[in-house]
């Protein structure tokens, strides 16, 4: 079991992008009247934001990083770590976080790469720059993390199984070290299901590739295995169901989130979304149902589970403390 822990390490900030277009699934031509009222209701997935061809994830990934130095008011070189988590780079090679590295001008002391991950990546994502941070010699070491995808440039336009579901969006986090404080700030439970890797996946179609999804599978694995990870996660931070104030689950759809929801327990109160004006933004998720959704901190304890599922199968849930100095809507490229 991928049980850890981290102490010291907190979210400063947190910025959201999307494009600026929406699409709406009851106009979606796709389908029917019926299957759009249907879908929406299942679902919970009414908007989603759609980035047009020109628009890459490194533009989206530029703009939020801009904002996020802006309203930390860090230097870049007090930067130590840039990762972006994306499945959908322009290009294979260089890698994003180095092409950001580049264009915005980050200095040489800055360390970069990428992770290849979908719908749990925000949470491996933050325990990678985590863990990066606690074994620094910077006193108060600094890290952005950037997560995710513009799915919509995956896909099939065509397919009625996935373009109903899938947004663009990304999220910028500002991630900080306190190397004065001894205290816990996060626990982690990462775990994987190769043999659901097949439930979404690229394949081959038309002389190109699309994204698939077998729904039945998703929501087999997801409503299984993500109740398991947070118990195990529960049990191992020694903290009852009750304590977190806020669970934050990827937005699959709302059916499967109020299924583990239903599972575990948890009231409806303190299961927020963002999937009804957003879609499912995949690793950027997390972070977007946060700038919608979160409590101003004075209003919890300061502890929250994020809980992260999908692609590979992955799973990846996280009890973690959280009050940061800004938490942002999403804006508009």
């Amino acid at each position: 079991m991928a049980l850890t822990k981290y102490k010291g390490i907190d979210i400063t900030g947190i910025v959201n992008v999307v494009p600026e277009t929406t699409e709406d699934n009851l106009d979606l031509e796709l389908l029917t009247p019926e299957e759009r009222a249907a879908l929406v209701n299942h679902t919970g997935i009414r908007f989603r934001k759609v980035a047009p061809e020109s628009l890459t994830i490194r533009d989206l990934f530029e703009k939020a990083i801009v904002k996020l130095l802006d309203k930390t008011g860090w230097k870049k070189e007090e930067v130590d770590v840039l990762v972006c988590v994306t499945q959908s780079p322009e290009m294979i090679i260089p890698s994003v976080s180095c092409r950001l590295h580049g264009d915005l001008k980050f200095p040489g002391s800055t360390m970069c790469f990428d992770i290849n991950s979908g719908c749990s990546g925000f949470v491996y994502g933050l325990h990678t720059v985590g863990a990066l941070l606690a074994g620094m010699e910077t006193k108060n070491a600094k890290a952005i993390l950037c997560c995710g995808d513009l799915s919509t440039h995956l896909i099939n336009a065509t397919d009625k199984s996935v373009r109903p579901i899938f947004s663009d969006g990304v999220a910028a986090i500002a991630v900080e070290r306190n190397a004065d404080n001894s205290e816990i700030t996060g626990y982690f439970n990462l775990e994987t299901a190769g043999k659901g890797q097949h439930a979404i996946e690229m394949q081959k179609e038309n002389g190109g590739q699309a994204m698939k999804l077998n729904g039945i599978d998703v929501f087999g694995y997801s409503v299984k295995l993500v109740p398991e990870n947070i118990q195990k996660l529960m049990e191992f931070s020694q903290q009852e169901m009750t304590f977190p104030d806020v669970f934050v689950f990827h937005q699959a759809n709302k059916l499967i989130n109020e299924s583990i929801r239903r599972k575990l327990g948890i009231p409806e109160e303190k299961v927020p979304y963002s999937i009804t004006d957003y879609g499912n933004t995949a690793s950027a998720s997390i972070p977007m149902t946060l700038g919608t959704g979160w409590k101003d901190a004075e209003q919890h304890s300061g502890w929250i589970v994020v809980s992260g599922f999908g692609v590979g199968f992955s799973v990846a849930s996280a009890l973690i403390r959280f009050s940061p100095l800004f938490c942002e809507p999403p804006e508009e490229y």
